[in-house]
Formats: structure tokens, sequence, C-alpha cells
């Protein structure tokens, strides 16, 4: 573990569509070099543009050596990043042992 992290927590909308992905991707930009936590919970709809933004997301904090988790996925998140055959860590934490 680090000896300091700042944590950022951002709390993704119920629709993951192109508009609502511009603000996360501004959110996203502003929380570089911190931990990130995406609150996920609310999903219960999303674009592939947006899964494939999220995915560059975690392996650019992956890259830089800072955590990137997302939280408590909802079923629908789950189920569209398994269809599209992502890192089975993506989508790894809480709320996702059955």
């Amino acid at each position: 573990m680090s000896e300091s992290c700042d944590i950022t927590v951002l709390r993704l909308r119920s629709s993951l569509d192109l508009t609502s992905m511009e603000e996360l991707l501004r959110d996203l930009k502003k929380a570089r070099n911190t931990a990130v936590v995406l609150e996920a919970g609310e999903v219960s709809r999303v674009s592939t543009i947006a899964l494939q933004a999220l995915l560059s997301a975690w392996m650019t904090w992956k890259s830089d050596g800072h955590d990137f988790h997302v939280a408590s996925a909802s079923s629908t998140l789950l189920e569209a990043a398994n269809l599209l055959g992502f890192p089975p860590d993506f989508l790894q934490g809480e709320g996702l042992s059955s």
C-alpha cells in the first residue's frame, strides 16, 4: 500500500451513454494521479462506447500505478462487460462474489 493516496469517488449515472460519458471523462481527467472508485450500482443502461471508455480509463490508471475500482457494479454493467469479453479483473471488487 502507498504511504498516502488521494481517492476520488465518482457515482455513475443510471444511463451510461455518450452524453453522460463526456461528464465522467472530464471528472476522470481531473482525478488523474489519484485512486478512483466508481460507484456503479445504479447503472441500468450502458452503451458499448461507454464501456470501452471505462476500460481505457482502467488500463490507464493501472499503467500509472494507481487503483481504479468499480464498486458494486450493477447486473446490467456486469452482463455488458462479460458479453464484450472484458478482463475478469475489470469489475472485481465488493459485491461481486456469488
